[in-house]
């Protein structure tokens, strides 16, 4: 039992002198580097149903205090969607679906217009499909919503990452 407090003890220590510092931390009155680029971050309208639904996820998730007044980034996202039929009986009708959808983001700076980051995320779902019609609509829908949660989340991450590197690098 004294074992494992001290092991964690020790672990904490080394962290504490590496320079260890949370992502999306903040210290006492000062906003993280990649929390304050994210919340001056504007987010682009997404066509269709779909991306309407990945832009108020990356809305919550980016400026969860509403809107800037003042943004200094822009961020634009294309995004697709597939669907494959896998698994499929005797009389060739689909007892499994791949859905896959793909975005693909650039963020750039408002005042020169100019790209300073773009990535793609990429995220698979499947679902079963029955005979009720309306069950496969729903698990179609259960499963796009799970994956633009993933993605959006991802965005935000890789976003993150972007936003934490030091100037110039």
């Amino acid at each position: 039992m004294w074992c494992c407090r001290g092991l964690a003890v020790a672990l904490l220590l080394l962290l504490a002198g590496c320079g260890f510092e949370p992502l999306y931390g903040e210290r006492p009155g000062v906003p993280g580097q990649a929390v304050q680029a994210m919340a001056e971050t504007r987010i682009a309208l997404i066509p269709d149903r779909p991306g309407q639904e990945l832009r108020n996820y990356l809305l919550d998730r980016l400026t969860p205090r509403g809107a800037p007044s003042r943004p200094r980034y822009e961020l634009q996202v294309g995004l697709t969607e597939r669907r494959d039929n896998l698994g499929v009986s005797r009389d060739d009708t689909a007892t499994y679906a791949r859905l896959t959808l793909t975005a693909t983001f650039t963020l750039r700076e408002i005042t020169s217009g100019q790209a300073v980051y773009s990535g793609q995320s990429r995220w698979t779902n499947g679902f079963t499909v029955v005979a009720s019609h309306f069950a496969n609509l729903a698990s179609e829908a259960d499963a796009r919503g799970r994956a633009l949660r993933e993605i959006g989340e991802d965005i935000r991450q890789k976003l993150g990452l972007h936003f934490s590197k030091p100037a110039g690098a």
